[in-house]
């Protein structure tokens, strides 16, 4: 069985503009790459597409390499600032676990994200 994940690309111009530094910024790790293709989705997330052949020792240097990339879009990885999490313990029936698991599967999403736009739609945030 095949996974596939559709993503729906934007317009956008302000992303555009950067993409002569974001070329500039990769080609430091990897002289002879072609131009990069900066994009951004419907839900927000930046991304590139780049054309190159990688060897096996390669991957170090391509992580900073994104990470150079990503620095001149401005984004970062993992949690904004700010948002800190806490572990909680639900004690659930299993009939309501399943389809909290059913729908965030279907959403793409995980469990603890559901739950807290659930209470957030419920006024508790």
């Amino acid at each position: 069985m095949s996974k596939v994940d559709v993503v729906e690309v934007v317009a956008d111009d302000e992303l555009q503009q950067k993409t002569r530094a974001a070329t500039a910024a990769f080609r430091r790790f990897f002289a002879d790459a072609p131009e990069l293709k900066l994009y951004r989705t419907t839900d927000g997330r930046l991304g590139f597409q780049a054309q190159l052949a990688l060897a096996p020792g390669d991957r170090a240097r391509f992580e900073k390499a994104y990470r150079a990339v990503m620095k001149v879009l401005g984004a970062t990885r993992g949690r904004p600032a700010g948002m800190r999490k806490v572990q909680a313990k639900l004690r659930l029936r299993e009939p309501v676990y399943r389809k909290l698991q059913m729908a965030a599967k279907r959403s793409r999403r995980t469990v603890s994200d559901l739950v807290e736009e659930l209470a957030s739609k419920a006024g508790l945030t």
